[in-house]
């Protein structure tokens, strides 16, 4: 028997995920609210692969009103500020063998401890005293995505995948080859990593730069990296990230060069940040901008570009009622 999977959010992500798990013929849930959850619970979910393919499954849909049981997996597919209050919701659902596999941008929780959290994603240590880490299951997702709520489609504009990784170095991989198991038989590739923050900083170089700058500007990847005026901007802050890697012990893969490349001549979409701008979304600050400072303040590091360009952001999130309240 296959396990019982229920995912914490039905965004991009979330509803991406539970598209290619229905497809690959897994009990999947989605707990989602509002007019979310009557769209799925009346259309399911249409999912639109890189390729042009489509997946239409309709998974079950629990909003809260019910009790919830135990799930064997549970992914959170939220923005970094609405996980306490998501856990919240969905603390029956996870039970003394459930695996927890947060999906989140930015530096996640996790990264901290319950004697030193991270508190601008962690701010009174309740998340990391959630969940013990022998139950978490550490990932980043490499997926652009967006979702058409309004015909329940999900698309899926680039080939990805689902790494994921025991919290703990060195520990045993077995849960996160459990979680990516149940991707098995979808075209969605779930690979597991013996060196997890290694993956969230290889993204995060990316994310920081042009998560932040596009959300400023209204551009779109490739144009941010192609500008003369953005591009070198954009490459300090990588620098700037690629240097807290290192100092938090794992460092990143590969070039900033090649990394910038890629922005330039693939970097097509649109970063979540700016679609979160263009849809009126909370604006996710504390994972992509104050996260990192707090940890490059604790190895010493500046992290002046980055400082700068986030209070941009925070200033014109601010003014557009877009700013969370616990940021």
């Amino acid at each position: 028997m296959s396990d019982s999977i229920l995912i914490v959010g039905a965004g991009a992500i979330g509803g991406m995920l539970a598209g290619y798990l229905g497809a690959a013929g897994r009990d999947v849930a989605v707990f989602a609210r509002g007019t979310t959850a009557r769209t799925i619970t009346e259309r399911g979910i249409r999912l639109v692969t890189p390729d042009r393919s489509e997946f239409h499954v309709r998974p079950r849909v629990v909003d809260g009103s019910a009790v919830l049981a135990p799930a064997d997996i549970v992914i959170f597919a939220t923005k970094a500020f609405s996980l306490g209050a998501a856990l919240a919701q969905v603390r029956a659902a996870i039970g003394p063998d459930t695996l927890v596999v947060p999906v989140v941008n930015g530096v996640p929780w996790w990264f901290g401890t319950a004697q030193q959290p991270i508190r601008a994603v962690d701010p009174l240590g309740e998340l990391a005293t959630a969940v013990g880490p022998e139950r978490l299951v550490g990932a980043v997702t490499y997926s652009p995505a967006w979702r058409s709520l309004d015909n329940a489609t999900w698309t899926q504009t680039v080939p990805g995948q689902l790494t994921l990784g025991p919290v703990i170095a060195g520990a045993d991989p077995a849960a996160a080859a459990r979680v990516a198991q149940a991707f098995a038989g979808s075209p969605f590739e779930a690979v597991v990593s013996d060196d997890i923050r290694r993956a969230v900083w290889n993204k995060f170089v990316t994310n920081a730069a042009f998560n932040t700058l596009c959300a400023l500007t209204g551009a779109r990847q490739c144009d941010v990296a192609r500008d003369a005026a953005t591009g070198p901007i954009a490459e300090a802050i990588m620098r700037e990230v690629q240097a807290l890697a290192m100092a938090d012990g794992s460092g990143i893969t590969g070039s900033i060069e090649a990394k910038l490349a890629q922005a330039r001549d693939k970097g097509i979409h649109k970063p979540s940040t700016l679609q979160d701008f263009e849809a009126g979304r909370e604006i996710e600050i504390g994972a992509l901008v104050d996260a990192p400072i707090e940890l490059a303040e604790r190895y010493g590091l500046p992290m002046p570009e980055l400082t700068r360009i986030g209070a941009l952001l925070r200033l014109k999130a601010s003014i557009a009622g877009l700013l969370p309240a616990t940021t």
